[in-house]
């Protein structure tokens, strides 16, 4: 990246890098427009590779800024003090979903990488970063939990792999029907549904593994 782009102020920064997070997140790599991310952007196009080099470039800036910020917003703020592991699952979905309110061009870019990467020409070392995000996501659902609050008649590692698997399954129907829906953005809308409905299941989850006894 040219330095000329981290001497514009921050605000026309953002305008050309939610322009691009917006055009690559709807059209994918291939169908995703310069010359719209350009006029959105509020620059020409000439700018535009002035301050990227080539589309190639931009896309790879892209993915490289949303995975940092994946980190420093998202993971790095988890709270593994928090040994419950159904309210860890809530407060890590709570601030994963204020990091997409404050953050939702970029978040719903990263999604649609994470989600459809097969539809990305993505680099070795994006592929790598992307492994990184699913082992860290497993780091959630095992670092630090209280696993004497679940009930004593399950065994608790097939009661874990019960858990593991609902949420998977229900994580990969719902990016099922993101990739089903082309129309379909991860916007602010769309991502408190999801929560909403996310949420609902987690306390039946709850209901269902824990001891009576415990709220």
């Amino acid at each position: 990246m040219n330095e000329g782009f981290n001497k514009l102020s921050l605000e026309k920064q953002n305008i050309i890098l939610n322009a691009a997070y917006k055009e690559f997140t709807e059209n994918g790599y291939e169908k995703a427009s310069t010359n719209i991310i350009a006029k959105n952007g509020e620059i020409g196009k000439g700018t535009l590779f002035y301050y990227f080099g080539n589309k190639r470039k931009l896309f790879d800036f892209l993915i490289n800024t949303s995975f940092q910020l994946t980190y420093e917003e998202y993971f790095n703020k988890i709270d593994f003090e928090q040994t419950d592991f159904f309210k860890r699952l809530v407060e890590v979905s709570q601030l994963k979903q204020q990091v997409y309110k404050k953050y939702q061009a970029p978040m719903g870019f990263i999604s649609k990488i994470l989600i459809n990467t097969g539809e990305f020409d993505l680099s070795e070392e994006q592929i790598k970063k992307r492994a990184i995000v699913e082992e860290t996501w497993a780091q959630v659902l095992k670092k630090n939990i209280d696993f004497s609050k679940f009930r004593e008649d399950l065994p608790q590692e097939i009661t874990f792999n019960f858990i593991r698997w609902t949420l998977e399954g229900y994580r990969q129907e719902l990016e099922l029907g993101v990739k089903q829906n082309e129309d379909f953005l991860m916007n602010e809308e769309n991502i408190k549904t999801y929560y909403d409905e996310y949420f609902s299941y987690i306390k039946m989850l709850k209901k269902i593994y824990y001891k009576n006894n415990l709220d």
